[in-house]
């Protein structure tokens, strides 16, 4: 029941932003993610969902604010308020467009390419 409330609520948020460049579901960008559930969202191997201002994975949930282009590159630079299972957190992020999907790219030089759900 709270999974679908989230689901209701993250499509409601969707359709008064408008649709955002990278919206869509995604799973890993490399051969385990071949067997990763497109249609589920925030479950074990389930897909990412990127909705125009919200970034919801397994576990964790960011609220995606202030884009800055990044010229050149067809990305946008987030900052993100995240929540887990605790107290909220922020960092940047850098989303930027690949072949197949995108990359999700932080601090550390932490990057997660990710494919895009058919």
């Amino acid at each position: 029941m709270r999974f679908a409330l989230l689901l209701l609520l993250l499509s409601g948020f969707a359709s008064e932003a408008g649709a955002g460049p990278y919206d869509g579901r995604y799973r890993p960008d490399h051969p385990s993610g071949d067997s990763w559930d497109c249609k589920s969202i925030g479950k074990d191997n389930g897909a990412v969902l990127l909705t125009s201002n919200i970034f919801f994975a397994l576990g964790s949930r960011c609220t995606l604010r202030d884009p800055v282009g990044v010229s050149g590159m067809d990305a946008t630079l987030y900052d993100a308020i995240c929540r887990a299972d605790g107290e909220p957190w922020q960092r940047r992020i850098m989303i930027m467009r690949t072949e197949t999907g995108i990359a999700v790219i932080q601090k550390g030089a932490r990057i997660s390419l990710l494919r895009k759900c058919e």
